[in-house]
């Protein structure tokens, strides 16, 4: 499948004719050809979301709001295509995309529009009869153009994810996709054009660092809304700062489970393990680091073991298939590369998957491993790994378990789990983290969570009014009621203020 740009709900090639191959990750073949984009063709998406934001902007919310659930009904309704389409893209085993890719995406296009009112209405203070006869009233206006620079793991749910209240708010949007997994990037605007999108309003532009770096410092574009690693996030608000672009960033994770001395194990042990290697451990909020009591701490290794010995690894499109690929070569390299430097570190391997049958030879592989007697100096427990390794650290106490689990630069997500719910809640409390799960991982709410990183994991929300809040801009209106001159600011400071 070759990926072209859109814009103005037209496939078009870059300007220049370039193309780069995009690959299978389970196989290492090539799925197909990727436009490679320059600097005009970045300026032709954003001149066309100029121009369809001076409409889009004044479009009724209500049909706004009819747009998305047309949308959430397109994406059901070819759910078994886009599944295996996003599982051969992006390596995510097939069941795992139906769920995390696909219903995700169509779950983000009916739950947005439950917060539209909290754009319809200008939140109005009470009448002020103090003094001054007057109302104050906050209105919230779109920024304009939002670029949207997404990861490869979850394309089309992260597209959505940025797109969809931008859109919504009366924004217009340019998407610049990672090229590892552009297809579910592709998808997405199949999707809204068959919704009814008017042109211009969603657009993407493909390939590598020019367009994402001209696409950032562009003058007409007025937010940015970006997914990814630390490193590049501080590039993108580095360039942003030039013209006081409002940001968005979702960045790494180091995210900790910390199991309490009566954690129930078979609750416990099953839900770090789903959080370790979910999509071969490439996700941000991926819980790479399970803390556990030191009296548990081999009790824990060998039970891991033997959860992460059940899986299988295989094929993406493998319905078998529990784990599948991660996305490129040097991803893998870099996850092996890491494991060996904490093997040398004093880390030892407690327990590995097992694989379906003879990998495809080209496939991109990583086993989910085990690593205990990990300490919080080592590399692997404070660097991002986007693998699908457990580190196991061992606790003293709780306070020390508290310790670790705020020990790195990160603060996406954490977990607590224990069976005293009191406990639970207050130790999550002491954890630097923008979202903690108690006895629970990976739960997410768009009308009720704003799940915003802390420290070095983001600025910015994702969900929620907080996300709205980042995509607009407020203006303040006052209405003066009293038509007395006398009890107006000029009036009460004395005559001299209103004479002849």
């Amino acid at each position: 499948m070759d990926v072209l740009n859109f814009v103005s709900n037209s496939w078009t090639p870059a300007q220049a004719g370039r193309t780069t191959p995009f690959f299978d990750p389970s196989t290492g073949l090539r799925l197909g050809e990727l436009a490679d984009s320059s600097t005009g063709d970045v300026d032709a998406a954003v001149a066309a979301a100029v121009e369809a934001g001076r409409t889009w902007r004044e479009t009724p919310l209500a049909e706004r709001v009819a747009l998305m659930y047309r949308a959430a009904d397109i994406v059901d309704r070819r759910a078994e295509e886009f599944t295996g389409l996003l599982a051969a893209d992006t390596g995510c085993a097939v069941r795992m995309s139906a769920a995390l890719q696909v219903a995700g995406t169509a779950m983000l296009f009916r739950e947005w529009p439950k917060l539209a009112p909290y754009l319809e209405r200008p939140a109005a203070a009470p009448i002020d009869a103090s003094v001054f006869l007057g109302q104050w009233e906050v209105h919230r206006e779109p920024l304009g153009v939002i670029a949207a620079l997404t990861p490869f793991n979850v394309p089309m749910y992260v597209v959505g994810q940025k797109a969809i209240p931008a859109l919504l708010a009366g924004n217009t949007v340019v998407v610049k996709p990672s090229p590892l997994a552009p297809v579910g990037a592709r998808l997405f605007a199949e999707v809204m054009a068959e919704a009814g999108l008017p042109a211009g309003a969603l657009n993407i532009v493909n390939g590598g660092v020019t367009p994402s770096q001209h696409l950032v410092a562009h003058p007409d574009v007025a937010g940015i809304s970006f997914t990814g690693s630390t490193e590049t996030g501080s590039k993108v608000m580095a360039t942003a700062a030039a013209s006081l672009k409002r940001l968005q960033l979702e960045l790494g994770g180091k995210s900790p489970a910390v199991i309490l001395e009566d954690a129930d194990f078979e609750l416990a042990l099953p839900g770090a393990v789903f959080g370790s290697v979910l999509h071969a451990g490439q996700i941000c909020v991926a819980t790479s680091r399970l803390i556990v009591p030191r009296s548990r701490y081999d009790e824990a290794c060998d039970r891991l073991a033997a959860l992460v010995g059940a899986l299988r690894v295989g094929p993406a499109t493998d319905p078998d298939t529990d784990v599948g690929p991660v996305v490129s070569a040097a991803s893998a390299k870099r996850v092996h590369d890491m494991i060996a430097r904490a093997q040398d570190q004093g880390a030892k391997i407690a327990g590995r998957a097992r694989t379906l049958g003879e990998l495809p030879e080209g496939g991109y592989y990583v086993v989910p491993t085990v690593l205990r007697d990990v300490t919080s100096d080592m590399e692997i427990a404070q660097e991002e790994t986007f693998g699908p390794v457990i580190t196991v650290l061992a606790a003293d106490s709780v306070d020390h378990a508290v310790e670790i689990a705020n020990s790195t630069r990160y603060g996406l997500a954490a977990s607590v789990w224990g069976s005293d719910l009191v406990a639970a809640r207050a130790i999550g409390a002491r954890i630097e983290s923008g979202t903690v799960w108690i006895n629970e991982y990976g739960m997410a709410s768009v009308p009720d969570s704003p799940m915003q990183g802390w420290k070095a994991s983001g600025i910015g929300a994702q969900y929620g009014t907080a996300a709205l809040d980042d995509l607009t801009r407020t203006k303040s209106f006052y209405t003066a009621l009293d038509p007395d001159p006398a009890r107006r600011p000029y009036g009460l400071l004395g005559a001299q203020w209103t004479r002849n």
